[in-house]
């Protein structure tokens, strides 16, 4: 059975499980942002069809409200009506920077935390409370009624999803031999895809079915309850699966030459090239990926209004990108032990460029065709979290993982969490598709070359 034990099974369904819930809370105001907005009164307003109309020649597919730019214009037209849009500087802040800032703090200071004090804090009771966190949280967002209590209730979301990556890393590091590693973070991975795609049937359906009379605020709700029992069951049935060996090194050495020994390999592991053109490349594939995350809904709402986006959207993000993660981690295993390391990048840079034509069939093609586009991006394009974070690992000193993964993640989140606001100017400029069409595949393209380059 080798390193697929009962024991290493139930940590990997508990830590992905862990995973999904947090991806869920992340993404759910993409999903909502529209509702949100005008129920909070936050972003930009932009001219659609009144739905408390009456009159049966005018419907949402018979008017022109949408091309009305004007609100003198708008509010002059019986059967339309000026409302907030669900875009803007506002929105993009509350989806990216207020999430990002303190995902990529925290998760710094936890990780060194948890680095340099391995033999009394455990990983897992940190990863228990992150999950106890971030669904509180998103608990708390159903009640919200101002603009600065989502922005605060998002970072404290991002605050407690931040633990989860680099202390189930770290994890997953020990638990899983070189053999399985890959694969075992491929499993891990479908959190964000299982996650993403939740939020989109939970978000739209949820608010759609207007659940006791709450509106969008049911689906937050509804999502935080798991999250608590999955965070109960971290602190009652699981232990750190640390090492002995870390922990016989822990006893034996002073807390001086501890310290100083610690932060040698911290430096010597994270100024190591190789890592520093991944770093470059993660940051451009992270842009491109959350850019479309971001606005994925906003987009169907703007271009093909009247297309049932919810289940399509977890077909694909399930369907394409939990196999294509899954396979990204199950080809680089078998690769790297017949042609190396620098094999995963290979797989990956040649995932990634395929995925970026793919892309733009999603945004110049009607649905459903979009959507075939949009399954086969994510078949290839999600090869990239996996193998990525084996390559970390696998190239970084094993007392240093957890606060290499955090500060990888937080150097990536900083660009690729927050550049995705040019959305907004570009748009100006130009139109909205456009902007995405430079921004998503544009950037994925060039990320693939920078992997590649990272491999040699």
């Amino acid at each position: 059975m080798g390193d697929w034990t009962l024991k290493n099974s139930y940590y990997l369904t508990l830590m992905t499980s862990a995973y999904i819930i947090g991806e869920i809370a992340h993404f759910l105001i993409n999903t909502t942002g529209r509702e949100v907005a005008r129920d909070v009164h936050f972003g930009d307003k932009s001219c659609f069809f009144n739905e408390t109309y009456n009159d049966p020649s005018e419907n949402k597919s018979n008017n022109n409200c949408s091309e009305i730019k004007e609100q003198k214009e708008c509010s002059g037209t019986e059967y339309c009506s000026w409302e907030y849009s669900g875009l803007g500087i506002e929105y993009q802040i509350l989806a990216g920077p207020a999430f990002v800032a303190v995902f990529s703090v925290s998760g710094v200071l936890i990780s060194v935390l948890s680095d340099k004090l391995k033999a009394s804090v455990s990983r897992v009771l940190l990863v228990g409370i992150g999950t106890a966190v971030f669904s509180t949280a998103c608990l708390l967002m159903g009640f919200a009624d101002s603009y600065w209590q989502l922005v605060l209730l998002r970072m404290l979301i991002a605050a407690g999803e931040s633990v989860c990556r680099p202390m189930c890393g770290a994890m997953i590091a020990d638990l899983f031999s070189p053999k399985s590693r890959g694969v075992a973070n491929g499993v891990f991975s479908w959190g964000v895809y299982v996650g993403f795609g939740m939020a989109f049937v939970l978000g739209i359906n949820g608010t759609n079915a207007d659940i006791a009379g709450y509106g969008w605020r049911a689906p937050y709700i509804i999502a935080a309850v798991p999250g608590l029992v999955i965070a109960t069951l971290f602190f009652l049935t699981l232990n750190d699966p640390k090492p002995d060996s870390i922990q016989t090194l822990q006893r034996s050495t002073s807390p001086t030459a501890d310290s100083r020994t610690y932060f040698q390999k911290l430096v010597k592991s994270f100024t190591n090239p190789a890592l520093l053109l991944l770093l470059v490349a993660a940051m451009a594939r992270h842009t491109a990926g959350l850019t479309w995350a971001y606005n994925t809904r906003l987009f169907f709402q703007n271009y093909h209004p009247h297309f049932d986006l919810g289940y399509w959207i977890l077909l694909a993000s399930v369907v394409g990108g939990s196999f294509g993660v899954f396979a990204g981690g199950f080809f680089s295993d078998r690769l790297v032990s017949k042609l190396g390391l620098h094999s995963r990048l290979w797989l990956l840079a040649a995932c990634t460029i395929a995925a970026a034509p793919l892309a733009a069939g999603v945004l110049y093609f009607d649905p459903p065709g979009a959507m075939g586009f949009l399954i086969g991006y994510y078949l290839f394009a999600e090869t990239w979290f996996a193998v990525l974070f084996t390559v970390i690992v696998e190239i970084v000193e094993p007392e240093v993982r957890a606060t290499c993964i955090a500060l990888f993640l937080f150097c990536m989140n900083q660009v690729g969490g927050n550049l995705p606001v040019i959305i907004t100017p570009l748009k100006a400029e130009l139109d909205y598709r456009s902007a995405l069409a430079i921004v998503w595949p544009g950037f994925m393209a060039l990320s693939s070359v920078l992997f590649l380059v990272a491999s040699f």
